[in-house]
């Protein structure tokens, strides 16, 4: 709505003025107050976000979050390689895209890559009865009327005085608690956890605590 009324804003007042001005020197002023509406809706629509990823201190891969926004519908796009060495060398390629309209979750889709192996590929899919969540070859239903917030959208907006998410990974929700201002906590089903930590709403830092070992995701633009 708001790009919508940057854009008319612009069509209805600026460009008229640059269309009767005789004015040379007011000309440049009107098309840089113009240009700068445009940016603005820009900025408003979409987003790209870069996170570096480290593992005792030592930077392993990146990640990389994009938000689009059209009219009603939002499109979310969280990708990440890590390069790493526990026993063995890791190799992890992931792509997690979701598809909102009017605040409701309409599919997501979890994609990861192992030392070049596809893991089963995983879907939220809404149907008019509920949820469809396939995971490889297997479906199943989940009687939720709408998800409204999932786990990808931590990165695009403070979780405040929300106590459940989404989890396209695990294909259930679970618990998010506040553990300080502005930092949250998410308790995942194998026991592992993520904290999550915000700045004038903008998520800075996630620091993913598993039994094996501790990643950090730092904002770096």
């Amino acid at each position: 709505m708001i790009p919508a009324l940057l854009i008319w804003f612009g069509k209805k007042y600026i460009l008229p003025k640059l269309q009767k001005r005789k004015s040379q020197a007011a000309k440049p002023v009107a098309c840089l107050v113009l240009i700068a509406l445009l940016a603005c809706t820009l900025s408003l629509q979409a987003q790209t976000k870069t996170y570096q990823i480290k593992r005792n201190d030592q930077v392993i891969g990146k990640m990389l979050f994009n938000q689009q926004a059209d009219g009603e519908n939002l499109y979310l796009k969280i990708t990440s390689q890590v390069n790493t060495r526990f026993v063995f060398k890791v190799d992890v390629q992931t792509e997690d895209l979701a598809h909102f309209k009017n605040g409701k979750l309409i599919s997501s889709d979890v994609n990861r890559t192992v030392n070049g192996r596809t893991k089963e590929r995983k879907k939220t899919i809404f149907r008019a009865e509920g949820y469809q969540l396939q995971c490889g070859s297997k479906q199943q239903s989940f009687n939720k009327p709408s998800i409204a917030y999932n786990m990808m959208l931590l990165y695009s907006m403070e979780p405040a005085n929300i106590g459940q998410v989404y989890s396209d990974n695990f294909q259930c929700f679970v618990p998010i608690k506040k553990s300080a201002p502005h930092q949250y906590r998410i308790t995942l089903p194998d026991g592992n956890y993520n904290d999550y930590f915000f700045e004038n709403g903008i998520c800075r830092l996630v620091i993913v605590n598993h039994s094996l070992y501790t990643i950090k995701m730092e904002l770096v633009s």
